[in-house]
């Protein structure tokens, strides 16, 4: 069995393709036209299969985050804590991701922007208050 990487996964491969490039994309109905994160290969609106990629702004607020305290993962031990944040982005859909602590305490509400990065050769969305 091989592992396959997340830029090779046929329904998510175009979002990773979007943050190595810098860019925030998720699917769009072509009937519906409503905009949905995570991929699916249909849509939960309207059950059309029927998907288009399109950029959205990088940028939103916090709806919710928690603080880690405890490493659930060996590779995670050395960062604690960290902050998990779910973000409604300004264009609509609700991402989830780690988000950047400069010093900012994390606040519902706080306004936030995507930073693209490279975690273990995956491109990956870290968010960071603005």
């Amino acid at each position: 069995m091989t592992d396959l990487s997340p830029v090779d996964d046929p329904v998510a491969g175009r979002f990773f393709e979007a943050v190595k490039a810098g860019k925030l994309a998720v699917q769009r109905c072509d009937s519906c036209e409503a905009l949905r994160w995570p991929p699916l290969p249909g849509c939960p609106e309207c059950r059309s299969r029927a998907t288009t990629w399109v950029e959205v702004a990088p940028s939103g607020t916090i709806w919710s985050f928690v603080v880690y305290h405890r490493a659930f993962q060996s590779a995670l031990a050395a960062q604690i804590p960290y902050t998990v944040a779910m973000i409604q982005l300004d264009d609509g859909p609700y991402m989830i991701g780690r988000l950047t602590r400069d010093g900012n305490p994390p606040v519902v509400g706080a306004r936030t922007h995507a930073e693209f990065v490279d975690v273990d050769g995956v491109p990956a969305v870290h968010w960071k208050i603005v």
